[in-house]
């Protein structure tokens, strides 16, 4: 009888998760879409895929009832959250991680585009005025000391910004979908068939991902002529530049998080040392070249391509 409560208990719990951070995830989604994961995961893989369903159905509802606009994100993120959690033990963890940020970076700019319609406007005018109003804000605090060169170097700053926005939905979108399968990795080590997905610091992405590199370079480099889609291609470019940059600095934090791994770090020196190093890589981008290079020099002595070097060392850390 105390088990059968334990179960009621523990449904309702994760029900109450899914509806929870549904209701967040519109405007919160780097908390609401892995706590919603979590019990998600934590009802299937339990065997209660109707009641992981319904919870979500409950949480778009509310979000529905709240704001109505929310659910053109709500439905299609929810349902990726739901065929992740379905698809983990099934297919390689990369494949589904990749297919996850595609939905959230698409659904970040279909939400966006619409409100930006809905206002009169498009996406990328409001990004720019966005911009704008940032560099005149600058401008303003630093009154009649700013230079010449200095305002023209914040100019050029905003029309970048402007260029570039599809790369920061990317980069917002990878970050949110490895917090959704961390929680979803996290979920199911409480139940009796765990995940297999490695820790961060055995995280090793598939050198494809250096076409997006070499395709931003060569696109870049054919906008410098005269023909009249230079601008747009140099715009593609940037952007592909900047997502592989993304890419580069996820791989060089999993480099360093295995270094402190074999250094014997604990845990709140790794959160230290990683979070230190990600304000470097902002100034300096050591840690995404770091990442770029591992994919030749191997770091971490990682098997790959079906070769495994001599003495592997492996980490028993999870995510």
């Amino acid at each position: 009888m105390d088990t059968r409560i334990a179960g009621v208990r523990d449904t309702l719990s994760l029900c109450a998760a899914v509806v929870l951070g549904t209701v967040l995830a519109p405007q919160i989604a780097f908390v609401g879409l892995p706590v919603a994961a979590a019990g998600i995961a934590g009802l299937m893989y339990r065997g209660r895929a109707a009641f992981a369903a319904s919870a979500v159905v409950a949480g778009v509802v509310a979000v529905g009832v709240v704001r109505p606009s929310d659910a053109l994100f709500a439905v299609p993120v929810l349902a990726a959250v739901m065929l992740t959690v379905w698809m983990l033990p099934k297919r390689p963890v990369q494949a589904v991680a990749g297919a996850l940020i595609a939905v959230l970076a698409l659904a970040s700019v279909g939400i966006d585009a619409f409100l930006a319609r809905a206002a009169g406007s498009t996406l990328p005018a409001t990004v720019a005025k966005e911009a704008d109003s940032l560099v005149a804000a600058l401008k303003k605090s630093m009154g009649s000391s700013a230079s010449a060169d200095l305002l023209r170097q914040l100019h050029d700053a905003a029309r970048t910004i402007a260029s570039a926005w599809p790369s920061a939905y990317f980069q917002s979108a990878v970050f949110v979908g490895i917090l959704v399968i961390a929680a979803v990795a996290w979920a199911s080590s409480k139940t009796e068939n765990p995940l297999d997905v490695p820790p961060l610091s055995r995280l090793d992405l598939t050198p494809h991902v250096l076409w997006a590199f070499v395709g931003g370079l060569l696109l870049l480099a054919t906008s410098y002529g005269s023909f009249s889609a230079a601008g747009v291609l140099g715009i593609v470019g940037l952007n592909l530049v900047l997502c592989a940059r993304t890419l580069f600095f996820l791989q060089g934090v999993s480099v360093s998080a295995g270094l402190l791994d074999r250094a014997g770090v604990g845990s709140g020196g790794r959160i230290l040392a990683l979070a230190a190093l990600t304000v470097l890589d902002a100034l300096t981008l050591v840690i995404s070249f770091t990442g770029l290079l591992d994919f030749w020099i191997n770091f971490r002595r990682l098997p790959r391509d079906g070769v495994v070097p001599v003495a592997p060392e492996p980490s028993t850390r999870r995510w």
